[in-house]
């Protein structure tokens, strides 16, 4: 989710570097730094690109972000008498086309830029296959099998700043910090094979959709290291992609 969040903003920064003959986008505003409505217009840009572009574009080397496919992503989790490691195959993540930002504040002193974007999904669908290893006090369990979630009134909050170099003639922007907040309205699972017998999977489903707030404030920061750092690349190898030379004027 936040991977896709980024690389949409990025995208809005550097758009006037795109090819300038192509329709989609023809009909974009061209921002400037010296303009007092920098932040707006960036907002402008990111809500028309969002479902434009959803089935992606090989021009641009975007690839289709609705649906979202991850092969695999793997967390460590450690928290008072949990412990494991959880991995996730062939996700398919549907929603990030009705992605629309709600605030974006931009701030570029020099050769530095700062950002703040908040964004918003009515609704987000993940389901996937999952395998897990995970110690609950003194029990032992390995469980495997598919899972789907539905979170609703999903808002992120993104802060991030960056440094703009030169490379082979043309400008790029670099960021050296991130930080992602996202909040959820609601979340429902539906999952198996968590025991052997699916009556106990019931009972654990409706405990974890019961107490999902609780569940899922514990499992964000404890989880943070190993997804931010991860987010921070993507955000960078993006933005090789994308010159902002005709964005942000001398």
């Amino acid at each position: 989710m936040h991977y896709i969040v980024g690389f949409m903003c990025l995208l809005a920064l550097g758009v006037g570097s795109a090819p300038t003959d192509s329709d989609i986008f023809s009909d974009l505003p061209k921002c400037s730094t010296e303009d007092d409505q920098l932040s707006e217009c960036i907002k402008q840009i990111f809500n028309t690109l969002t479902p434009r572009l959803k089935y992606g574009n090989p021009e641009l080397k975007i690839p289709p972000y609705e649906p979202l496919i991850l092969n695999r992503t793997s967390f460590q989790y450690s928290s008072g008498t949990v412990n494991g490691r959880i991995t996730m195959r062939n996700a398919k993540l549907i929603g990030f086309g009705a992605n629309t930002a709600k605030e974006v504040s931009v701030k570029v002193k020099g050769d530095k830029i700062k950002m703040r974007l908040v964004t918003y999904m009515p609704k987000l669908n993940i389901a996937g296959s999952y395998k897990a290893e995970m110690q609950v006090n003194q029990l032992q369990i390995k469980p495997k099998g598919e899972f789907n979630v539905t979170l609703t009134d999903v808002e992120a909050t993104t802060l991030t700043d960056g440094e703009i170099h030169e490379k082979d003639g043309h400008r790029y922007l670099r960021l050296k910090n991130i930080d992602t907040k996202p909040k959820i309205g609601d979340l429902h699972i539906k999952a198996n094979g968590i025991f052997q017998d699916p009556e106990l999977d019931e009972i654990a489903l409706n405990v974890a959709n019961q107490y999902w707030r609780d569940i899922y404030g514990i499992m964000l920061p404890e989880t943070r290291q190993y997804w931010q750092p991860l987010l921070l690349r993507m955000f960078n190898e993006a933005l090789e992609l994308v010159p902002i030379d005709q964005f942000i004027k001398e």
